[in-house]
């Protein structure tokens, strides 16, 4: 386990317009603005289509399952973080049949809303990094993990 302990710069809100790709949109938005790091504090709205992937087991190696949908979709909820410039972002969806969640995929457009509140932060350089592990009971393989540049 390892903390890091960063001070807020400002808060930025991201209105992603109907039909706007929400990744595309905040990529876009952080490349203009320049922000390098950030904690995306949340999220809402309503999604038209919406692409996710999940873990499938506990094991290492990690195997990942992607899913697409269309229709009317609420976004109850985002966060996540920006490192290096770049957005890492899990989404709670829902529909009359219920609520599900997941790593966001590029794919997930707007529909009538969608807004992003996020903190860009500093004093330290985070950085994600591939790293070996071993875990008893889960195997053996790469990660990424989150570590401080500076």
């Amino acid at each position: 386990m390892q903390a890091f302990t960063l001070t807020p710069k400002a808060i930025h809100i991201v209105r992603v317009d109907p039909g706007e790709d929400v990744l595309e949109s905040l990529r876009a938005f952080l490349a203009k603005a320049k922000v390098r790091q950030a904690v995306i504090l949340g999220g809402f709205g309503t999604l038209a289509a919406h692409s996710l992937h999940w873990v499938t087991h506990n094991r290492i190696p990690t195997e990942n399952r992607f899913g697409r949908g269309e229709g009317g979709i609420e976004l109850l909820a985002m966060n996540g973080l920006v490192v290096e410039g770049e957005p890492h972002v899990h989404v709670t969806l829902s529909t009359p049949d219920g609520a599900y969640g997941g790593h966001m995929e590029p794919g997930c457009r707007a529909y009538v809303l969608c807004e992003i509140f996020l903190a860009e932060v500093e004093g330290v350089d985070l950085r994600h990094v591939r790293v070996p592990v071993s875990v008893p009971g889960m195997g053996e393989g790469t990660i990424t993990r989150l570590e401080s540049g500076s």
